[in-house]
């Protein structure tokens, strides 16, 4: 059927080399499309030499707060036609820069609906009761604001994340090396990272995870080539397009339960 009433999406993008791109095939591969004009308007913008590291804000080591540049980029999505925002980084959803980011919309005259990447997460996970002790990957940043195990611990899940050192040198590590993480090298996956993924599965295999939360969009990447049979992998990315394709349909978007609504309203 021809999407003729259908919303705009717009994707913001620039954080991560193939986050923004990776969002975007996502919402192509789950639309159930027969022709062109069954697939989903998009615009995605990039501008990552405008938008600070956010790990580096969270963690002080730089002073502008990424939120006004991500908002100058939904102001521009806005202008251009968009309707429903998807911001393709986790780490821009802890609050220390989200609620910027929120406060800024408020200036618009057009105002998009923003939705919110972990809280999409959560609303995936609330709808599969196999679901119980979860282990989280993410960014420093993510990781030292406690981003997921807040919204989770709420929703009533136990949360397993690493120890700081395991965190940093592991995780944060896949992402982040100057060498061979995913930043740095995003057209392939390295060996090394290889070896940091199997060493994190071995680490929430032996702590009894029966799930996993990709909560950053450039461990999405693995999923091509990497996966495991004994635990269910969430991706963080594949939650927000799901969340966005519903969203671009208003007549067929499911209503939150109240639980889910006091989280929005917190978050």
């Amino acid at each position: 059927m021809v999407l003729e009433n259908s919303k705009v999406i717009g994707i913001v993008g620039g954080m991560g080399p193939r986050a923004g791109v990776n969002l975007y095939d996502r919402l192509i591969s789950l639309t159930p499309a027969n022709i062109d004009q069954e697939h989903p308007s998009v615009i995605l913008m990039a501008f990552p030499w405008e938008i600070g590291d956010r790990t580096s804000f969270l963690e002080g080591k730089i002073s502008t707060n990424p939120g006004y540049s991500i908002a100058q980029v939904i102001k521009k999505l806005t202008i251009s036609g968009a309707e429903i925002i998807g911001i393709a980084c986790n780490t821009s959803h802890s609050p220390a820069i989200f609620n910027v980011i929120k406060s800024e919309m408020e200036k618009l005259d057009a105002k998009p609906k923003l939705l919110h990447m972990p809280l999409e997460v959560y609303k995936y996970i609330s709808t599969n009761s196999n679901v119980s002790r979860i282990g989280i990957m993410a960014t420093n940043g993510t990781y030292k604001t406690r981003l997921y195990q807040e919204i989770l611990h709420d929703g009533g899940y136990e949360v397993i994340v690493p120890d700081p050192i395991f965190q940093n040198e592991v995780i944060h590590r896949m992402i982040y090396d100057a060498q061979f993480g995913i930043k740095a090298k995003p057209n392939t996956i390295t060996k090394e990272v290889g070896q940091l993924w199997n060493e994190a599965m071995c680490f929430f295999r032996a702590r009894n995870c029966d799930t996993i939360i990709l909560g950053c969009t450039e461990l999405s990447l693995l999923l091509k080539d990497y996966g495991v049979d004994d635990m269910c992998i969430i991706d963080s990315t594949d939650c927000l397009a799901k969340g966005l394709l519903r969203e671009m349909r208003p007549c067929e978007a499911t209503k939150l339960d109240t639980k889910v609504k006091d989280l929005n309203e917190s978050w």
